[in-house]
């Protein structure tokens, strides 16, 4: 029975929809990692995000060749209205979805705010996997942006 459920699990379809990360509403679970740019975001964050001197298309380029060069990654939806690309990205085994958003924020002073949300769509724990995750892809987006 439990090996059943399991493997219905893993074979499922996942809907992610954007969410606008300024104002996100988050789970009472510890199984998300917020990292956004404190004066852009209404709601708690884990971590400052990054504000950029750079276009939110050059962000959103950035993120899409993070997001290519991650093992069992696709993208989801793209919404050019909110500047946000939201993908998809399967445990390695098990192969149980979890959902980054990446949004590039414009901020009234012309800068670009880069803000990432990482988050399990099952479970309540995540062991910092969230976290480990939404870490690794900002470096690796900031990495990107300075190459431009």
């Amino acid at each position: 029975m439990a090996l059943g459920l399991l493997l219905s699990l893993v074979g499922c379809g996942v809907e992610a929809h954007v969410e606008d990360l300024r104002t996100v509403k988050r789970p009472d679970k510890p199984n998300n990692y917020l990292i956004c740019p404190k004066v852009l975001c209404v709601g708690a964050v884990d971590e400052e995000g990054p504000m950029v001197d750079l276009t939110p298309e050059k962000v959103l380029v950035a993120a899409l060749k993070v997001a290519a060069a991650e093992d069992n990654t696709s993208p989801a939806e793209v919404n050019a209205g909110v500047a946000q690309i939201v993908f998809i990205q399967r445990t390695p085994w098990l192969r149980f979805p979890d959902i980054v958003h990446i949004q590039a924020i414009q901020s009234a002073s012309g800068r670009t705010g880069v803000a990432l949300y990482s988050r399990s769509v099952y479970g309540y724990y995540d062991f910092g996997a969230n976290k480990a995750r939404a870490r690794r892809w900002m470096a690796a987006i900031q990495a990107e942006l300075r190459r431009n």
